[in-house]
């Protein structure tokens, strides 16, 4: 009987392991989202700067049409001086020319004002793109991590199930499927520890004749309390390597 206990203390160890490398293999797809999450916030914050440059561009021609359009109105201006036959029509004109020239200088403002604007926009750029290279060799490589620990799991859980099926295999039907029905309900703890004449699994107390026969592992003993199959581990043999 002592055999059976320690193959329900083997199959357990290896269900726990299945069932921690499952939740794990259950992550990676999410973290492998999480990394695509972020590869597109860098690519939209590139865009968004590309973009900022694009529009300052777009703003400096437009303000550059306009001064050069500007500057034609007062050459034009200018040249009807010589049409001008009275000093209020030379005060009007010059008067003009003064306003067409104002409106220019506000003009080459905005333009000085565009292109600090292109020039930080294009330092922007080049600072985000080298951030992003670097950040897009640090997504790739955690992607190659996530591919290579999913292969491994895919093999750690393929081999635990092969050593599962082969322990399952020297069990008795009865006990295993017993095992099984309270596998799930028991939290995966199907057999626990008696400790000091209490079940480490509800951790309620194990009547003392109970205990004394738990302590023999020579039969299969559940606990009153919780129905866990319970062993004394100072008797358990070591398992055979």
């Amino acid at each position: 009987m002592e055999e059976r206990l320690n193959l329900l203390i083997q199959l357990q160890e290896i269900d726990g392991a299945i069932r921690a490398r499952q939740e794990e293999k259950r992550k990676l797809p999410e973290l492998l989202a999480a990394l695509e999450r972020k590869s597109e916030a860098n690519k939209a914050e590139l865009d968004s700067v590309r973009e900022a440059l694009e529009t300052a561009q777009k703003s400096k021609r437009d303000r550059d049409r306009d001064l050069e359009e500007g500057a034609q109105k007062v050459e034009k201006l200018k040249s009807r001086t010589p049409d001008i036959k009275t000093n209020k029509e030379y005060t009007a004109l010059l008067k003009e020319i003064e306003t067409v020239e104002q409106e220019n200088k506000t003009i080459e403002d905005d333009i000085l004002k565009l292109m600090e604007k292109i020039d930080a926009a294009a330092a922007e750029i080049k600072a985000a793109e080298a951030r992003s290279a670097q950040e897009a060799a640090e997504i790739d490589a955690e992607r190659k991590q996530f591919e290579e620990s999913m292969a491994k799991l895919e093999s750690e859980l393929a081999a635990d199930g092969r050593a599962r099926d082969e322990i399952a295999s020297r069990i008795d039907a009865a006990l295993l499927a017993k095992y099984h029905k309270r596998l799930v309900q028991q939290g995966g703890r199907v057999v626990v520890e008696a400790r000091g004449e209490s079940c480490s699994g509800c951790f309620m107390s194990i009547p003392p004749q109970i205990f004394v026969n738990v302590k023999k592992n020579t039969e299969i003993i559940t606990c009153p309390n919780c129905q866990r199959i319970l062993f004394f581990k100072e008797a358990i043999a070591p398992k055979t390597p």
